[in-house]
């Protein structure tokens, strides 16, 4: 089974916008669980929140760090490229952390049992699995699979992000959701009026609920959309303040000349520069006039493993 942006939301409720947040960040990601396959699935699923992103297969795609490092080093020198996110299937964790150390991105199944065999392992390995990745990223996040239908997330992070963005975003497709299937019922079932047809058949018709997984997924789509090429044009923007920065002007932007300039009223402007830094490479807190942004180069270097 495959889970849809609606079911992340519907199961880890208040805990989805950091889930959506970690992976917008880079920070790494263990999804665990005891069933090897929804591990797998739900690992394949979690690269769905970054809809923007190119996805590179551990072992399918690349099967050494050298290679993922060339990717990620493109990325730092050429903001036209895709940005990509990166997955592991749990069966291959071994051969993931034997070939690799920096695990920025990643999203990591590890298939969990009472002890080690096959593609499995213990308890105890999983610490010492969360100890080799942190070792270059003190942040990670850790999904676990309860059951199925049953989800937790976990972020250990020493700066956690005040996830406005990712609120804004969940609560304005949900509404949007609600607001289309109601358009949706109403037509339909004005259609349906004066029609000889059973009460069974205008059940069947007027259900759509199937249909909400795809609206959601598309106007999930479309804001992350929105905020990245906001943040593209942010980008834009700054590189040239920095640049007049650097021939010895004085320019700072403040907060709501950034925001009109490249029309992005979904406030988080904190989480926009991260997510900058993130997508890009860059650390524009300097060009920008706020007290919130104090203390961001800290945060830049636990990120990145500074």
């Amino acid at each position: 089974m495959s889970y849809s942006i609606l079911r992340f939301i519907e199961l880890l409720d208040e805990a989805f916008p950091q889930l959506f947040n970690s992976v917008m960040k880079r920070i790494p990601i263990l999804v665990t669980g005891s069933d090897i396959e929804l591990v797998d699935d739900l690992v394949e699923s979690v690269t769905h929140l970054a809809p923007h992103r190119h996805r590179l297969v551990f072992w399918r795609d690349f099967t050494s760090e050298h290679e993922i490092l060339s990717v990620w080093e493109e990325e730092r020198h050429n903001y036209e490229v895709n940005r990509t996110i990166v997955y592991s299937l749990a069966s291959n964790l071994r051969l993931a952390l034997e070939r690799n150390r920096n695990f920025s991105g990643w999203i990591i199944g590890v298939a969990l049992s009472n002890k080690s065999e096959g593609s499995y392992v213990s308890r105890p390995e999983l610490e010492e699995v969360i100890t080799y990745i942190t070792q270059t990223s003190k942040s990670y996040g850790h999904l676990e699979l309860v059951a199925p239908s049953s989800m937790k997330f976990t972020l250990f992070s020493e700066n956690e992000s005040n996830l406005n963005v990712e609120k804004k975003i969940v609560n304005k497709i949900l509404t949007r959701k609600t607001q289309s299937l109601e358009r949706i019922r109403r037509l339909l079932g004005k259609s349906l009026k004066g029609t000889l047809i059973s009460h069974d058949t205008v059940y069947a018709v007027l259900n759509i609920d199937d249909e909400a997984e795809t609206i959601t997924q598309d106007m999930f789509e479309e804001e992350v959309n929105n905020f990245v090429h906001a943040a593209r044009r942010a980008v834009t923007l700054l590189s040239r303040i920095r640049l007049a920065r650097e021939l010895g002007a004085s320019t700072v932007l403040t907060e709501r000349n950034l925001c009109e300039a490249i029309g992005w009223d979904g406030g988080g402007l904190e989480d926009l520069i991260r997510f900058i830094h993130a997508e890009w490479h860059e650390d524009f807190s300097d060009c920008v006039k706020t007290g919130a942004l104090s203390g961001l180069g800290a945060w830049v270097d636990s990120m990145w493993g500074g």
